[in-house]
């Protein structure tokens, strides 16, 4: 999932379908919905979370599953 030229070093999460309105109006991101991220996410990084056809939703903050 690398960044097209000229776009900032921010990390994306691509999610399903279904979970965009979800997420959209502020939903908590479970690991169900992710299709696919960048590598080397970090806990507590701030990432752009996108739909499949590479659309923003919205930024969110990762946490670790515990």
């Amino acid at each position: 999932m690398s960044n097209d030229v000229g776009e900032s070093s921010i990390s994306r999460v691509t999610i399903r379908d279904a979970a965009v309105p979800f997420i959209a109006r502020g939903g908590r991101l479970f690991s169900g919905q992710v299709m696919a991220s960048d590598p080397g996410i970090e806990d507590g990084e701030r990432v752009m979370v996108v739909d499949r056809k590479n659309n923003p939703i919205r930024m969110i903050q990762v946490f670790r599953e515990t």
